[in-house]
């Protein structure tokens, strides 16, 4: 099973992004896909080994269901899931800022247990983070001024080509 986690900084369009490249593998073959963050909401907040725990019973039975590709998206750990392939997603900070601003306002993808919904202005504006892609990254996309579909369809082409 061919693993492509999505990662980088928060408001980068990881979740968004990765349904779209999700989508489209389904159409192609058997796949699957997991938010880390959505599987890992507890209080008080997990630990990396126990996020690892919870990812690791996610990707087993996707294997044991017959998933050809699963798609990962969250922050990223490298000791979790050192073979998956790692697309770092890059936007300027301008551009963080006004996503993160949408998500304050409740505007933008739903996220369930969106910490950002409601956040003052001034605290989403201080959490605008441009972090440059690690050394491991096998692909960094820039998603400045692109639609989700269009960076899901150059990932998609350049990891899964046909």
């Amino acid at each position: 099973m061919t693993v492509l986690w999505i990662a980088g900084p928060r408001a980068v369009g990881k979740s968004t992004v990765g349904w779209e490249v999700f989508t489209r593998l389904c159409a192609r073959t058997k796949s699957g896909y997991v938010d880390l963050a959505q599987i890992t909401f507890t209080t008080p907040p997990l630990d990396v080994a126990a996020k690892a725990r919870r990812l690791d019973a996610v990707l087993r039975v996707h294997r044991e269901e017959g998933a050809r590709h699963l798609v990962v998206t969250g922050e990223h750990h490298p000791d979790l899931l050192p073979e998956a392939h790692l697309c770092w997603l890059h936007a300027s900070r301008d551009r963080l800022v006004a996503r993160l601003l949408l998500r304050g306002e409740g505007k933008g993808p739903p996220i369930p247990g969106d910490e950002l919904r409601g956040a003052p202005e001034a605290d989403l504006c201080r959490s605008a983070e441009v972090v440059p892609a690690p050394p491991a990254a096998d692909l960094v996309v820039d998603t400045d001024d692109r639609a989700a579909g269009e960076v899901a369809d150059e990932i998609v082409d350049r990891f899964f080509a046909a």
